[in-house]
């Protein structure tokens, strides 16, 4: 006798196997697969601080190798690491991870390093030490180049060595983004290579060397971040930017402590505007030729607390305006001039100070100082 199965119950029928079907499908399925990933304990990091490193993702039972690259020369074989680092900078962090089971991966992290501020207590901020009015503060144009190259690193050491306020330098951009010191746009008049400096990668202006008086030196072109290292904490810095990106110079000052050390001097409202939108308190040094500048600066910078006023603009009714809303009168005196202090009889640094200035921007430094302190 034949048993009638109607079409209801076909479709439950159907529908249990297909049940079955899938139930017995997910059981076969290989289980995913463990990858291992690069753990770091931070990526900001201060110079000197614990960074850990370590392989996570997989049981350590299961890694065959590793392969640590830190980015700063380390390298490490171990699992996990404990590593400082002992300078500033962007790294990136490569390990090569092998399986016993053959499989093997390549992992990549970005770490910043940086230096705390400069403490008060180490050296006064910028701005502190402008509230000391019976000191005059003497900048050197380019360095201490009377004896070295100009914008070189023997040139900061040197104004460090006869205790000189504050030093300017002129920052600059290499082909491949590294920021260095030049006045010049090319590298002609001041080493013994030719070309722009934005056309020349920096391993190539490295292979230069710096001239003092025409006389060819050892000095070469030195990194930006070099001369932070070396005046950190022990010289102020009027930083002429010579490019457009402000921001680029801005952060490695910020990376080396060293923002309330310096002065960014802008020759544009524009680039005030700019340096106010990375840091409403970043010491900004407007060059000043009018009234209708000051006013425009003071609108920006709140507060404004320097300003570099241009011979035009170095009279009692700009200058009565800055006093009143406390903002520093910083000059320059004797530069790129035959006129000297002697030749001159310190006539233009008598003026200054019957204006009640405050810092002097100068080729004659030493002189200067001498003077000062005698007068």
């Amino acid at each position: 006798m034949k048993t009638k199965v109607n079409g209801k119950m076909k479709l439950v029928g159907l529908f249990s196997i297909l049940i079955l079907f899938l139930g017995c499908s997910s059981d076969n399925e290989p289980a995913p697969v463990a990858e291992p990933a690069l753990s770091v304990s931070a990526n900001q990091a201060e110079v000197g601080s614990d960074v850990t490193l370590k392989i996570e993702g997989v049981n350590n039972e299961d890694i065959q190798t590793v392969k640590w690259d830190l980015g700063d020369g380390t390298v490490s074989d171990k699992k996990t690491i404990v590593h400082q680092y002992s300078l500033p900078g962007n790294y990136t962090i490569t390990v090569n991870v092998s399986l016993k089971d053959s499989k093997s991966w390549n992992l990549k992290a970005l770490i910043e390093v940086y230096y705390e501020e400069v403490a008060e207590n180490q050296r006064l901020s910028i701005a502190a030490s402008l509230q000391i009015k019976d000191h005059i503060q003497i900048c050197a144009h380019r360095g201490f180049w009377k004896d070295a190259p100009e914008n070189s690193i023997k040139a900061v050491a040197l104004a460090i060595e006869k205790k000189i306020d504050m030093i300017e330098l002129d920052v600059r951009s290499s082909k491949d983004g590294e920021l260095l010191l030049m006045h010049d746009a090319t590298i002609d008049r001041t080493t013994n290579g030719t070309g722009k400096v934005s056309d020349l990668n920096y391993k190539d202006l490295r292979t230069y060397y710096l001239y003092h008086n025409k006389e060819l030196t050892e000095e070469r072109v030195p990194l930006f971040k070099e001369v932070l290292f070396a005046a950190r904490g022990k010289i102020y810095i009027d930083i002429d930017v010579k490019i457009s990106d402000y921001k680029s110079v801005y952060n490695m000052v910020k990376q080396y402590g060293m923002l309330s050390q310096v002065m960014f001097t802008v020759y544009s409202v524009a680039d005030a505007k700019k340096m106010v939108t990375f840091d409403k308190v970043a010491m900004v040094l407007p060059v000043i030729y009018t009234m209708e500048d000051l006013d425009n600066y003071m609108a920006i910078c709140k507060p404004l607390s320097v300003a570099q006023f241009n011979s035009k603009a170095f009279v009692d009714d700009i200058l009565t305006k800055a006093a009143d809303n406390k903002i520093a009168l910083f000059k320059n005196i004797y530069i790129n001039t035959v006129l000297t202090p002697i030749t001159d009889n310190y006539k233009q640094v008598k003026e200054f100070l019957s204006k009640k200035g405050d810092i002097i921007q100068t080729d004659y430094p030493v002189e200067l100082m001498e003077y000062l302190k005698n007068n």
